[in-house]
């Protein structure tokens, strides 16, 4: 896995949730001390398993060669299940009309863009959450963290026959990090930040100079790229869920 990867998995270890996990916790146990159980900010988080929909925009890079696919709308469905103590499990369906750039790699640079293409990129996943607060919520609100992990299916494109670069189906992850709101035990309101992570391939022929211009230089440099490529996608998710069990 290159250092992009790497380096977005650090930003989530291990010894990070587990340590916000105990803060959390601590923090419970303290402001509950001295205070009546109906005066408490904590209450008994009751939901065990939610179903939601929701809406959001993924952005981010197009990669090296300005053709990866970004910057468009995204619908979502999703599944929670609590699975013990301060963790769930969240399974999601998403879709998202995206922009893609269609090149034509070999002809000289100013000419090489001939146009863009929308293209359907549908995401399925599965991920692990950790709630902050643990099994209660705080002044009926849950901050989170998590990750997960799938992939994302991309819509077949006429244009790609041109370029010889196809979006095709790409193992993706996800950092997470977002914050819960439930105005009663049943309902639950969700606003999520994501930096939704996939790989890109080059054919070879973005590295080579184009036919009509020897003098003129590739799409992508051979002596500093290479034919794959880790992008980033950060994206928002507002979503509405309602608890199908206590």
């Amino acid at each position: 896995m290159s250092n992009t990867v790497g380096s977005t998995v650090k930003r989530f270890p291990i010894a990070a949730l587990v340590l916000l996990a105990a803060l959390g916790t601590s923090s419970e146990v303290r402001s509950q001390v001295g205070h009546p159980p109906e005066s408490s900010p904590y209450t008994p988080l009751r939901a065990t398993k939610v179903i939601s929909l929701g809406i959001g925009y993924l952005g981010g890079s197009e990669g090296s060669a300005a053709v990866g696919p970004t910057d468009g709308p995204l619908a979502i469905g999703r599944f929670n299940m609590r699975i013990g103590g301060p963790l769930e499990l969240d399974g999601s369906f998403g879709m998202a009309n995206l922009e893609r750039a269609i090149i034509d790699p070999l002809t000289v640079p100013t000419d090489s863009i001939v146009g863009v293409a929308k293209q359907t990129v549908t995401l399925l996943d599965l991920g692990i959450m950790l709630l902050l607060t643990g099994q209660k919520t705080w002044h009926r609100t849950v901050p989170y963290v998590g990750a997960s992990f799938g992939v994302a299916f991309g819509g077949s494109i006429p244009e790609d026959t041109l370029s010889g670069f196809n979006f095709k189906t790409q193992f993706q992850l996800a950092p997470t990090v977002g914050f819960r709101w439930y105005p009663s035990d049943r309902l639950m309101f969700r606003i999520e930040f994501r930096d939704i992570v996939w790989r890109l391939s080059y054919p070879g022929t973005f590295f080579e100079i184009p036919e009509d211009d020897i003098s003129a230089s590739p799409v992508l440099d051979p002596t500093v790229a290479n034919d794959t490529e880790w992008t980033h996608h950060p994206s928002v998710l507002f979503t509405i869920g309602y608890a199908i069990s206590y």
